[in-house]
């Protein structure tokens, strides 16, 4: 990516390195640890002090994505260790020649494929994903702040976004309805909805691709007016923690002093 491209509006083909590439804008993990932890936020976002962490669970994770909504790109961004374990020499080898790939083991690629087939025995999953157009990122502003979203799925004239999300819980509505609170998942989607009802002027309806890990099945979840109005609460928190802190200079963490009085009890529609 340019470091000097400046980015506005919708971009259907910009690669996932390049959108987490671009820092001028804040995207929905950075709302999320401005209220969690504005010090963190100051360190890897401000100051651009983030060490990477790379997990087998983010690879997995990108591989079901992969599957999923871009299967087109699998041969050049994905390689398979045929062995069982990524250690010994034959290890050091395979991933000295396939530098720059995500590279997952022969248990992984076949537990990841398990879900995959879970994903395709669910027709109103495979519906949302064969109607929409994956990847879809936009950079614009609310409450004059620079924010990107990139939804997994996005269908303008149908009007709704689809997210896919792997879970080593169990997808059930009401343990999924926690993993949404614990995780802010209602943040993420209203910041989404808000910035392409913005954009094209209409409303979207947001939905919830599920894949358990452990269950292997797939669960698919729209998300109820309550839910997002509660996640727009938290993204509006956020922005102005953003603004108030950015104009202070202050980033240190406080105790805060009184809590509003806000209905948060949300609901997820299962489908």
């Amino acid at each position: 990516m340019e470091p000097s491209k400046k980015f506005e509006g919708v971009y259907t083909n910009l690669s996932n390195d390049d959108y987490h590439a671009e820092k001028a804008h804040m995207s929905s993990s950075n709302l999320k640890m401005l209220l969690k932890d504005t010090e963190k936020f100051y360190q890897e976002k401000v100051l651009g002090k983030k060490e990477n962490i790379q997990k087998n669970a983010f690879d997995e994770g990108n591989y079901a994505h992969a599957l999923i909504l871009e299967p087109e790109l699998i041969e050049d961004d994905y390689a398979f260790f045929p062995g069982f374990r990524k250690s010994g020499k034959d290890w050091e080898q395979f991933k000295e020649s396939n530098g720059g790939k995500i590279i997952l083991s022969k248990p992984q690629k076949a537990r990841v494929e398990k879900w995959f087939e879970a994903y395709k025995q669910r027709p109103e999953a495979v519906e949302l994903i064969t109607k929409s157009k994956p990847e879809v990122s936009l950079f614009t502003e609310l409450a004059g702040v620079p924010i990107k979203v990139r939804a997994d799925a996005l269908s303008v004239e149908h009007g709704f976004i689809a997210d896919v999300k792997t879970t080593a819980y169990n997808p059930e509505i009401d343990s999924f309805k926690l993993v949404v609170e614990n995780l802010k998942y209602d943040l993420s989607a209203a910041l989404y909805y808000t910035a392409f009802e913005k954009k094209y002027g209409k409303p979207f309806d947001f939905y919830f691709i599920v894949l358990g890990k452990k269950d292997i099945i797939c669960e698919v979840y729209k998300a109820s007016r309550q839910t997002l109005d509660k996640g727009n609460l938290e993204v509006m928190e956020a922005l102005n923690i953003y603004k108030k802190r950015l104009k202070s200079g202050d980033w240190s963490n406080e105790v805060k002093s009184l809590t509003l009085d806000v209905q948060t009890n949300y609901e997820i529609q299962e489908i």
